[in-house]
């Protein structure tokens, strides 16, 4: 791994943000959201066509890219996967490249070819940064299945070994069925 830090930072950052996210939204609601998101978008096109100009074309790519990040959102509430994740930072990176792109219209020669590279870097740096934490995300997914395979595991074999430790105890005469009886609830942590 080449950014170990990085990985461990997101990681805790993607774990926090996982036990916060909103529960998972049903297909109603899901798409009474997708209806107001198209609502909005319509109404920030109608804001748009009372501009002229390049300020119509910055309008117009703000409320598309605006769209984008929030269905791109309302899918990853939906269903918090690493794909999910990295959708909706490559939402955002793209809306910020298309208003970047947009913006360096405003200059001419070799100004508009240096804000163009700046926005192309940008761009792919957000790209490269999505990538990793969607590897992050996946690493950090994995570990907890882990995790909760081992406890599930530890926990049949506890109960196993107290099966059988109430089995032999139940095999014993009855003076010693008691005292056998009350080193397996000390042993297991029994009331």
């Amino acid at each position: 791994m080449k950014h170990p830090l990085a990985l461990l930072a997101a990681a805790l950052a993607f774990g926090a943000a996982a036990q916060t996210t909103a529960p998972l939204l049903s297909k109603d609601e899901m798409q009474a959201n997708l209806v107001r998101i198209e609502e909005q978008y319509d109404q920030s096109q109608a804001r748009c066509k009372r501009v002229e100009g390049h300020s119509r074309e910055l309008c117009n790519e703000r409320a598309r890219g605006e769209r984008d990040v929030q269905v791109a959102e309302l899918q990853f509430r939906s269903e918090p996967t690493p794909d999910n994740d990295e959708k909706l930072r490559l939402a955002r990176a793209e809306a910020r490249y298309s208003l970047a792109l947009i913006g360096c219209k405003d200059f001419d020669g070799q100004s508009r070819v240096v804000c163009r590279n700046d926005a192309r870097r940008a761009r792919t740096d957000a790209k490269s940064e999505a990538k990793l934490q969607r590897q992050v995300a996946e690493v950090t997914l994995r570990s907890e299945g882990a995790v909760r395979a081992r406890t599930a595991e530890a926990e049949r074999v506890t109960q196993q070994q107290l099966a059988a430790a109430r089995q032999r105890c139940e095999a014993l005469p009855p003076e010693g069925r008691l005292n056998c009886m009350e080193d397996v609830r000390a042993r297991f942590a029994l009331p």
